[in-house]
């Protein structure tokens, strides 16, 4: 069954290009959230309860944005789960595709394998997240002031921070180059 989409001039728009846009929307509001984290608790010496609240919010706001940009990466890619061969014509809530299996084009061989690797892997992230947010909601201006904590959530934002780029670079890689092949 054909989904319908959309032209508008040059552009065709599948029904699962809001869930992108907001995929994409989600990763700048992570990044603004989470810098002000990082910001407040390694910069901040004395703080203050606005400054406590602000990190509260800030930690919700971050974790509820990854469960979102996680989920909002997933629903698009439920497509994909219907392509029964590597070459051919394929229609999906993205378009109309012709895939085939070439030495410039093995983004139609490797693109459903990093899709469901990135699916897996990025279940952990939200997890991460919690537990940094957890961190700061019970320990509260401690996390500014005690080296030991301020440590421990400085070190899980870190790695949170540094799992969300390695899925990022990957979705990156799937979407730019194993789609749209250089040169092709």
């Amino acid at each position: 069954m054909a989904l319908a989409s959309t032209q508008i001039g040059p552009f065709v728009l599948g029904p699962n290009t809001l869930w992108l846009g907001l995929h994409g929307l989600l990763m700048f509001v992570i990044l603004v959230f989470s810098a002000f984290l990082v910001g407040a608790i390694f910069f901040a010496r004395e703080p203050d309860a606005r400054t406590v609240r602000r990190l509260k919010i800030s930690a919700a706001v971050t974790f509820a944005a990854l469960l979102l940009l996680m989920i909002s990466g997933i629903i698009p890619d439920i497509g994909f789960g219907n392509v029964s061969s590597f070459a051919g014509t394929t229609r999906n809530a993205y378009g109309t595709f012709s895939g085939h299996v070439t030495s410039t084009g093995l983004g139609n061989f490797t693109g459903p394998l990093l899709f469901d690797m990135m699916e897996h892997v990025s279940l952990v992230v939200p997890g991460l997240a919690a537990v940094a947010g957890v961190l700061i909601f019970t320990a509260g201006e401690r996390v500014i002031t005690v080296p030991a904590i301020r440590t421990s959530v400085l070190w899980l934002m870190s790695v949170t921070g540094i799992w969300v780029l390695i899925i990022g670079v990957i979705g990156v890689y799937i979407t730019k180059v194993l789609t749209y092949p250089p040169g092709a």
